[in-house]
């Protein structure tokens, strides 16, 4: 049976690029600008997709003023850390530092392509340096409008952007990658992409635990960041297609307990300012890592708060202004529950875990390569401490302006129509089921295994183990009942499949990691494992078998160590 026959449309390329975020944006760009033709799968909408869909109020570690990149590559390595991972290496310094060294050029190509991070003046707004915010140097943006701007330059520069359409799995041939499936969630036409070089650039997974906001509000979309991208399907597919992932058992374990009244991150260091951190009785505490949180717990000094009741009346202003580029309905939804930022003191949910670490994810080289041949990995995607709007658009356009080499070397993409045939059948079985489980139901049951048995700080061979049963038995029993009562429903269930997959792979590595080092705590194995300094767990299908082992990071590489920009 030919593709187009088993397909309702094939798409062929050069380049895909799987998510329009701020790290498939600039690649893109830079991508076409090369004289590649690529493509864009999004399943929201390019103008208002990805992390920053709503907005981003700064953009952080920039090596300047005096800082090289070296200098900013041991903020990275010190500090809070050092105290959250413990010593040694957690990731690959040769990612970050390529990222650090090409931040400040990402500023001016983004720039250039009409993406702005200019502040009121016209001028860059620079953070002040502060021992507050580890003396790093943070460019501050009005950045609500960045992702139509980001749209706009991507359509200028011919991309074929193909929105509201969800990635089912990538494709693979002899060990490359040679494209990807695609449902789209309005139509349900199933698509095949063709194509010599695939961009994993989607989010890190966010919904494996309990949103911020407290029950009843569990069963809705209130998370924090942006709720529309957050399910892991870059991981899940990546994995499920050869490469591996790294740190899945590394989570945040912390947030502001009611995500409605203010965004976390407005708490932070806004123009070297912060906020304090205090015990239940008032009791100030210069900061309070996750690592000792349970020390603390144990002499009654919790529940834990944060508060700005101290600072002067102007920095109230910038709080808001943080607020309304970051998370703008928060200032409405804070006045209309009367909360004062300067006066309310907000209360940190230490066991309320997200996870969003940035030393987890897709495993990469300096080159953003993964372990399967074409296939790439950037943004939140990709496994670097270096995170957020400066690593991704970063990588953007480090990939984007070096693809055409892989490209110009690399086969016409041979299709094995069996994968093909398998995926489809995947994509669009619950359009078959009449009476079945609703996504939303199977989403919220593995939240509550992740939120029971792996969620809290101090974890446990027992309770990991009955976490993966349970796991298990929604795998075999709910999930081929996964109903989809119209094409819009298909992508509910193909991100609730990729839920399920990143949810298995986070507890059997937090189950094989059997030692305490830094915020990671096991009472059942309280000392640090000696064969784990300066090293990752490492999970990948090989043969299709799952297998796990600790990779060791490596050093920072002589020609980098030498110092950069």
């Amino acid at each position: 049976m030919s593709l187009e026959k088993m397909a309702d449309k094939v798409v062929d390329t050069d380049l895909l690029i799987v998510g329009a975020g701020v790290a498939g944006c600039p690649a893109a760009v830079k991508a076409a600008e090369r004289g590649l033709k690529v493509t864009m799968l999004e399943k929201s909408q390019i103008e208002r997709s990805g992390h920053a869909s709503h907005g981003i109020d700064e953009i952080q570690y920039i090596p300047r003023d005096g800082l090289s990149s070296l200098d900013v590559l041991n903020i990275f390595t010190g500090g809070h850390w050092a105290v959250r991972h413990g010593k040694g290496r957690h990731s690959d310094p040769n990612i970050m530092f390529r990222i650090l060294d090409n931040s400040l050029r990402m500023v001016d190509e983004l720039d250039r392509m009409g993406v702005t991070m200019r502040w009121d003046d016209g001028e860059y707004y620079w953070f002040p340096k502060s021992p507050f915010v580890n003396n790093r140097i943070d460019l501050r943006t009005h950045w609500h409008n960045v992702k139509p701007e980001m749209a706009r330059a991507v359509k200028k520069a011919g991309v074929n952007v193909i929105n509201r359409t969800m990635m089912v799995d990538v494709l693979t041939n002899k060990g490359k990658v040679v494209g990807a499936t695609a449902v789209n969630t309005r139509t349900g036409e199933f698509i095949v992409i063709k194509a010599k070089a695939v961009v994993i650039a989607a989010a890190r997974p966010l919904r494996h635990y309990n949103c911020e906001t407290p029950f009843p509000w569990r069963y809705k979309m209130r998370y924090h960041w942006c709720p529309a991208s957050t399910s892991g399907d870059g991981y899940a597919a990546a994995y499920r297609g050869g490469a591996a992932l790294v740190s899945m058992e590394d989570k945040i374990s912390y947030h502001i307990y009611d995500d409605a009244t203010i965004v976390y991150s407005a708490l932070g260091g806004n123009d070297g300012i912060r906020s304090r951190v205090l015990t239940w009785d008032g009791k100030e505490l210069s900061h309070l890592p996750t690592a000792t949180y349970d020390e603390m717990e144990r002499k009654g000094l919790s529940p834990f708060y944060q508060s700005l009741e101290w600072v002067p009346d102007d920095f109230l202003k910038r709080v808001e202004a943080h607020v309304a580029d970051d998370t703008m309905i928060a200032l409405k939804l804070a006045e209309d529950r009367g909360f004062n930022y300067k006066t309310h003191r907000f209360q940190l949910a230490w066991n309320t875990p997200v996870m969003s670490s940035p030393t987890s994810g897709i495993h990469i080289n300096e080159n953003f390569e993964t372990a399967v041949k074409g296939l790439y990995a950037i943004g939140d995607a990709a496994y670097c401490r270096v995170s957020g709007c400066c690593s991704a658009a970063t990588a953007g356009i480090l990939v984007g302006e070096n693809m055409d080499k892989y490209v110009s070397g690399a086969k016409e993409p041979v299709i094995d129509e069996s994968q093909v045939e398998r995926q489809k059948q995947i994509a669009l079985a619950p359009l078959s089921v009449d009476d079945g489980t609703e996504p939303m139901e199977l989403e919220c049951a593995i939240r509550e295994i992740c939120e029971h048995y792996c969620g809290m700080i101090i974890k446990s061979e027992g309770m990991l183990v009955e976490g993966l049963r349970r796991l298990g038995s929604l795998r075999r029993v709910f999930l081929p009942k996964l109903m989809a009562r119209n094409p819009h429903y298909l992508l509910r269930c193909l991100e609730v499949r990729n839920l399920l997959d990143v949810a298995e792979l986070h507890l059997q590595a937090s189950l094989e990691r059997k030692e305490t080092r830094g915020a990671y705590i096991r009472y059942d194995y309280a000392q640090e494992d000696p064969a784990r300094e300066n090293a990752v767990t490492y999970q990948q299908l090989v043969d299709g078998k799952p297998t796990l082992k600790v990779w060791k990071c490596p050093g920072l590489k002589p020609e980098y160590a030498k110092g950069g920009k």
